[in-house]
């Protein structure tokens, strides 16, 4: 099993994460690209217990890939390689597996490579028959993998400036004390201030932010804020995919600051609004 340790700190990653939609013309080295195919062989299990596989595929047939529009996320460019992920569908399915993509796009940045998230359904696109998709798997995000270019294209600038990739809530939106109407306190958290912003930072479908974590009693528990403007239909269920990602931000800052927790289903006695639902929880681990 290849190391599943990152070589540069999870804040860091996450801070120099970006989405890359330009590609240098060219395949992946045979030595990185070996190392890559390690590391998804290795990932194939989420942290609330759904199985999946990923499969690095590179292109074949330009009439099908060359400038493959994807979604609303505008036209890759040059792109030889993409991660494409399986999974079949269950309770939570989607925040698995938004999570270890996550995980996999920050292990890609620490190897120096370009990726960018692609949300959408793609079970009968190239990409499914390219891992042969049985009946019962879906696909329900994929990424590009590559050497980005130096400098984004113009194109990659608009997509960006649209969707105010760099714009992020406030925190006294999102983090909450006991209920939520009570913004926490980022000063009393000490190392979690630190976990709680590279939530904040993390990636969403159109930039729409749905988390809501709310702090009782060393309890972090995730809420869904749902956006009537991100489809269900053809696009799967992108915000709880969001959420997974989320969590992977969550987690993997958190291990890498030495702190310990486990993810349960741990529904409290709170009373979201209607617009907002429950979706998981994180115990610090002094308190099991």
């Amino acid at each position: 099993m290849t190391n599943d340790k990152f070589t540069q700190p999870v804040i860091d990653l996450i801070k120099n994460r970006s989405s890359w939609r330009s590609y240098e013309s060219r395949s992946l080295d045979a030595q990185i690209r070996e190392t890559v195919l390690k590391y998804l062989e290795a990932q194939t299990v989420g942290p609330l217990g759904h199985k999946m596989r990923f499969l690095l595929i590179e292109k074949s047939d330009p009439a099908i890939f060359d400038n493959v529009r994807l979604g609303t996320y505008g036209f890759i460019k040059n792109a030889k390689n993409f991660i494409v992920g399986a999974i079949t569908p269950g309770e939570k399915y989607w925040e698995d597996y938004g999570y270890l993509l996550e995980k996999i796009i920050l292990k890609m940045t620490d190897w120096e490579l370009g990726t960018c998230w692609l949300g959408g359904t793609f079970k009968r696109s190239e990409f499914g028959k390219a891992i042969n998709i049985s009946d019962n798997e879906i696909i329900p995000a994929i990424t590009p993998i590559g050497y980005h270019t130096v400098k984004r294209s113009l194109r990659d600038g608009i997509i960006r400036w649209e969707a105010k990739s760099h714009s992020r809530k406030a925190w006294e939106s999102v983090f909450f004390e006991d209920d939520f109407e009570s913004p926490l306190n980022r000063d009393a958290l000490s190392e979690y201030g630190d976990v709680l912003e590279m939530v904040r930072l993390a990636p969403s479908a159109s930039n729409k932010q749905p988390w809501q974590i709310v702090r009782q009693d060393h309890h972090y528990h995730f809420f869904l804020k749902r956006t009537t403007k991100i489809s269900h239909g053809n696009f799967g269920d992108l915000q709880r995919i969001d959420m997974g990602i989320a969590m992977c931000h969550f987690e993997l800052t958190a291990r890498d600051l030495g702190l310990s927790g486990i993810w349960e289903d741990n529904r409290t006695d709170l009373e979201p609004p209607d617009d907002i639902e429950y979706c998981i929880t994180w115990r610090e681990k002094s308190f099991f």
